[in-house]
């Protein structure tokens, strides 16, 4: 699990400021542009709108989102366009979790003084990775003591099935002359476009994560009793 904490507040924050923009009768850009005062997260939002093309007319089922995020010295905004039309929900692949699909990524960072972009770059696709799974389809589920999931075979982090056919990162020029952290920077405005883009789609905000954690799991359990003798307790030597 990566960056604990900071995906799951910024996700609740970005779900609501779409629901205060909705009620308010502003589009979620222009909402945010009203009241965000942060300069470099302004600057970041507007260059995913613009790259993203927000507010394109898409079809229905389908829907963009977009969210910012502020931590670490540094800024980021992200838009995601998300397909829930039933053919891409329902599509079936052979020991898959399949659900929404994330069609498209733009995502954009100021991390201050940046010492190596490629290296920066790498980092916020893999954040997006991980917001794609946290929104999607990566959960454990506890039962009676147990973890059902037992191994990355059946923890569904984000697969090659679920990886958006675009993505784009852009690496925001600053003024700041200190590097700002970026390890986990990509996480959260990431899992809260998603998160956004799905109530829109779907007309329904999601208020349990990842959306299809209360479904049946779709794998099975692997046993609890242990495959190999237990290890002796009579402190006799049993090598032989």
């Amino acid at each position: 699990m990566r960056q604990i904490y900071s995906p799951d507040v910024r996700c609740a924050n970005e779900l609501v400021v779409d629901e205060l923009a909705r009620r308010m009768r502003l589009d979620p850009l222009a909402f945010r542009r009203k009241f965000l005062r942060d300069k470099r997260a302004v600057a970041a939002l507007d260059k995913v709108a613009e790259i993203g093309d927000w507010g394109r007319d898409m079809p229905e089922g389908t829907a963009q989102g977009i969210a910012i995020h502020k931590e670490y010295k540094g800024a980021t905004a992200c838009l995601v366009e998300i397909d829930c039309r039933p053919e891409t929900v329902d599509r079936k692949i052979r020991d898959a979790v399949t659900g929404p699909r994330v069609t498209k990524v733009v995502f954009a960072v100021d991390a201050g003084l940046v010492i190596n972009p490629m290296g920066l770059e790498a980092q916020m696709l893999g954040g997006v990775m991980d917001g794609i799974g946290l929104a999607l389809t990566s959960s454990c589920h506890l039962e009676e003591g147990h973890f059902l999931e037992a191994s990355w075979d059946n923890y569904f982090y984000t697969r090659q099935w679920n990886v958006p056919p675009e993505i784009t990162v852009e690496i925001m020029p600053s003024d700041s002359k200190q590097p700002g952290g970026a390890g986990e920077a990509g996480v959260a405005s990431s899992f809260a476009a998603i998160a956004c883009a799905y109530a829109r789609a779907t007309g329904r905000m999601p208020t349990e994560f990842p959306i299809n954690h209360a479904d049946p799991v779709t794998f099975e359990v692997k046993s609890f009793v242990p495959s190999v003798p237990q290890s002796p307790t009579d402190g006799l030597d049993h090598t032989r």
